[in-house]
């Protein structure tokens, strides 16, 4: 069961696909509470508007070139056109479909070598990936790298993120959760458990969850 009576998300439209094989004009860069990274409202030369994901080192009124016959850095290409030893992010998993990996703030991903159909390279996570050439990327790293040491701020910034409040089953009844009764901060019973009464933290959890969200791209971690 979802909680309901979160806030109303504000989602820009932002091209996922990077598929214009044209120039840009970078008009605004803003920053969405729903994505780490920072936006940037471009305008192509043919007058078409939309929001992307902004790479590092990009500044109001650069004039860039997304295309497929250049090497130019923030650029987006297809990874067959990308050397091995480069950095890249917004990548996709199938050809046209957008992009799906490597879109956090200060992420990339570094590729290792390019095979016949397909190019391998590793995530900053550490898993090697394998995937078709015609799939496109952006190559350097996308922007806002120091966003991992940003506070929060307020429990107002909490909630527009789409956490809603939580009260600790230790704060509770015996009636309304497990963990609840007892005199004074006791500490919870032996497991840990959830307000249904079955086990949260048992390896057996872990194990259904990994086999469940499998990601069928990634070959193995070091």
């Amino acid at each position: 069961m979802t909680q309901s009576g979160g806030l109303r998300l504000y989602l820009n439209s932002i091209d996922f696909k990077r598929n214009i094989n044209d120039y840009f004009y970078l008009i605004k860069i803003e920053k969405n509470i729903n994505f780490t990274s920072f936006l940037g409202l471009v305008c192509y030369s043919n007058g078409f508007f939309c929001y992307i994901l902004l790479a590092n080192y990009m500044e109001k009124l650069n004039i860039l070139y997304f295309g497929f016959n250049f090497f130019y850095s923030k650029s987006s290409m297809f990874l067959k056109s990308i050397p091995a030893g480069c950095f890249v992010h917004h990548i996709e998993t199938r050809p046209s479909q957008g992009a799906k990996l490597t879109r956090a703030a200060g992420t990339t991903s570094f590729i290792i070598s390019q095979e016949y159909k397909y190019s391998y390279f590793k995530m900053s996570s550490g898993w090697l990936l394998k995937l078709n050439k015609f799939c496109i990327a952006v190559i350097g790293a996308i922007s806002n790298e120091n966003h991992f040491i940003t506070n929060i701020g307020s429990a107002g910034n909490k909630r527009k993120l789409g956490f809603r409040p939580r009260v600790r089953g230790i704060a509770k009844n015996p009636c309304d959760h497990p963990h609840g009764g007892g005199e004074g901060k006791g500490s919870p019973p032996s497991a840990h458990r959830a307000p249904g009464g079955w086990l949260t933290k048992s390896p057996t959890k872990n194990r259904k969850f990994q086999k469940k969200n499998r990601f069928k791209f990634k070959i193995f971690k070091k």
